[in-house]
């Protein structure tokens, strides 16, 4: 006999703003927070080629397990 269950998968959380990278700094000099800009805040192209990446580094590393 097969049973068969199923689970429902939350999607993954999608950020509210973007970070700037960051410069990197000596310890001494303390943290530092980067810029970060709203989702809003960017051009429609930009956040489709945020998207890709993130789709591919989410496909890379599911074929590395």
């Amino acid at each position: 006999m097969i049973i068969e269950t199923g689970v429902e998968l939350q999607p993954f959380k999608v950020p509210n703003y973007v970070l700037v990278k960051g410069r990197l700094r000596v310890r001494q000099d303390g943290f530092a927070e980067t810029p970060k800009f709203h989702l809003s805040e960017l051009h429609e192209d930009t956040l489709n080629e945020l998207c890709d990446q993130f789709r591919a580094r989410v496909l890379a590393k599911a074929k590395q397990q």
